[in-house]
């Protein structure tokens, strides 16, 4: 079954497709959570770990190109910085949502984008962090950090 973005608008198709779920899954799991962004903690952790993941491309050779012709040759390079990862893995790990929409770090909707929610927020940080553990690029990861309070109550803890 594909997420929701409930509204009062489409609340008669929601119910529908769980009944049709239910016929073949007799038993969901159902979890529900505002569109709320959640706090600016998750965005800084993320801005964070682009520093060191940009840091740790950049010692292994990574470089930008200064501009792509018509026929997609690069020509000149510099080197890899934050916010090139930045662009680089939230288009990765939010991409865009049902609309085609992307999906943006910002706390509002803004130039077409849809500012992402803290669920997809997480489950973005959820994917670098194992992204990041897969190449050996150590990412802090404060204890008392909103993100590290999700995981522990993802966890039961």
């Amino acid at each position: 079954m594909k997420d929701y973005q409930l509204t009062k608008s489409n609340l008669e198709q929601f119910f529908r497709d769980i009944q049709e779920e239910l016929e073949t899954n007799p038993q969901l799991i159902v979890t529900a959570q505002s569109k709320s962004t959640g706090k600016w903690g998750l965005s800084r952790l993320w801005r964070m770990w682009m520093g060191i993941t940009a840091a740790w491309m950049a010692g292994r050779g990574c470089k930008q190109p200064l501009w792509i012709d018509e026929k997609g040759k690069h020509h000149g390079s510099r080197m890899f910085i934050p916010q090139d990862a930045h662009e680089l893995f939230t288009h990765l790990w939010l991409g865009a949502d049902e609309n085609g929409k992307r999906l943006s770090w910002a706390k509002k909707d803004h130039d077409d984008m849809r500012a992402a929610t803290k669920g997809e927020r997480f489950g973005a940080l959820r994917s670098h962090e194992e992204y990041a553990t897969e190449r050996g690029i150590i990412l802090l990861k404060p204890r008392d950090s909103e993100y590290q309070k999700l995981l522990n109550e993802q966890d039961g803890k």
